[in-house]
């Protein structure tokens, strides 16, 4: 992706995020969607499946992790700079930080709990699943390809795929709205291209 494509993608990320957020507080489109796609009051019993299970958990903490440290010990396998791991590591802590806060900050009901309220303690919004699964995956794919080759290329669009299928998994299983997805998914692709672009900016093999 050049430099002209990653601005362009990287503003589609602010502004879907954005406009999500913008339609949650006023109740608009998106927000009446999510009511159709997971009524508040339904019947009970939740939807589970072991192929959805597996698919969510893509984005859950035990993947990713194993997912990171595996590239970490190939980074260094390969002799590559540890300090490339360093600025890693900040930008990973700064996503996790800029995913908690932003739900602490909405506190949005999950649609488990059969209300659908902001400020009101919830972590739902947005989807830490699907922003993790992007950002974080795009950390690990930006460490262990080379830029401008076709493994990098492919990968760098194979990630958000990826994560679009743990957003549609965590609606399946109730553990999202729709719109925390977008949200998350959004948030996810801007702080996701961020990290690449600043970890590309400073490896030897960077143009």
């Amino acid at each position: 992706m050049d430099l002209r494509g990653s601005r362009l993608v990287l503003g589609f990320g602010v502004f879907v995020f954005v406009a999500t957020l913008l339609d949650l507080l006023t109740i608009g489109v998106l927000r009446s969607w999510d009511h159709h796609v997971i009524p508040v009051a339904r019947p009970a019993g939740e939807p589970s499946s072991t192929w959805w299970q597996a698919l969510a958990d893509l984005g859950g903490f035990a993947v990713l992790t194993a997912v990171l440290v595996g590239t970490a010990l190939l980074h260094l396998y390969r002799r590559r700079p540890v300090r490339q791991l360093v600025r890693a590591a900040v930008w990973i802590a700064i996503i996790e930080a800029a995913i908690w806060l932003t739900k602490l900050a909405v506190g949005r009901t999950p649609p488990r709990s059969h209300v659908d309220r902001l400020g009101d303690g919830g972590m739902s919004w947005p989807s830490g699943h699907t922003a993790d699964s992007l950002a974080l995956l795009l950390i690990a794919v930006t460490l262990l390809t080379t830029a401008g080759t076709r493994l990098d290329r492919l990968t760098v669009w194979a990630v958000p795929v990826i994560s679009a299928g743990v957003a549609v998994a965590t609606v399946h299983l109730h553990y999202h709205w729709p719109t925390d997805t977008l949200g998350g998914w959004s948030l996810g692709l801007v702080l996701g291209l961020l990290a690449r672009r600043s970890l590309r900016n400073h490896t030897p093999d960077a143009h």
